[in-house]
């Protein structure tokens, strides 16, 4: 993360985007999040915004980190 920020990349960091949204607002919040254009890293359970946004989602489990999309 610390090379990313050093080399000036867009990072979004975000902890459930849609928690707090109307079911109106969050397929805007999705759209303006597909069209950005830097990384972001982000936790969600939300599996419609997980669906939409993603490009690729990974699992923590006890047993480590894998990737399932």
């Amino acid at each position: 993360m610390l090379k990313m920020i050093l080399e000036q990349c867009e990072i979004l960091i975000l902890d459930e985007p849609t928690r707090n949204f109307s079911p109106l607002t969050t397929p805007v919040l999705c759209r303006a999040l597909t069209a950005f254009d830097g990384v972001i890293i982000s936790i969600s359970h939300d599996r419609r915004y997980l669906h939409e946004v993603a490009t690729a989602v990974y699992e923590l489990t006890s047993d480590g980190l894998t990737k399932i999309k």
